[in-house]
């Protein structure tokens, strides 16, 4: 191989590199925001069943799931 193929074989690598390690810091802020998206879901299920549990409206009886 001619030294300017290596030159843009390793240029390319470098790209590939840069991009990956975009990706991998993307996909960390998804999993927080999800994480985030979850926690918040979760504490507005427990509002709601306390909100029920106040209105007498806890019955399992009232609920599909």
């Amino acid at each position: 191989m001619t030294s300017e193929k290596l030159a843009q074989l390793e240029h390319i690598s470098q790209l590939l590199i840069f991009q990956l390690k975009n990706v991998h810091k993307h996909i960390g802020k998804a999993w927080y925001e999800l994480e985030l998206a979850r926690s918040d879901l979760r504490d507005l299920m427990d509002a709601h069943k306390e909100w029920e549990e106040e209105q007498g409206l806890n019955r399992e009886s009232d609920h599909p799931y």
